[in-house]
């Protein structure tokens, strides 16, 4: 889902799974791990998409991101200090 948000491009989110996706502006995608479904419609609802997600996903749920030129994921601690 595309978001009018000046730092946030686009959003997918399974509620299944508790993996959202996130594409940054010019720092490209990250996943993030055991996100509650509230979390994903507070995101895609907010007056300030980009606000919600450094107050409330950034440093809260561990991510990945794609590194370097092989496109690999690499796995990082989010606040909670807990992979999935």
């Amino acid at each position: 889902m595309e978001l009018t948000s000046k730092l946030v491009k686009s959003v997918a989110y399974d509620p299944s799974t508790g993996v959202l996706d996130i594409e940054i502006r010019l720092k490209g995608k990250r996943r993030y791990f055991n996100v509650p479904p509230v979390v994903y419609e507070n995101l895609i609802t907010a007056a300030s998409p980009g606000w919600y997600y450094t107050r409330h996903i950034r440093d809260v749920f561990s991510r990945s991101e794609k590194s370097g030129p092989d496109g690999r994921l690499r796995q990082i601690f989010g606040r909670r200090g807990q992979l999935s």
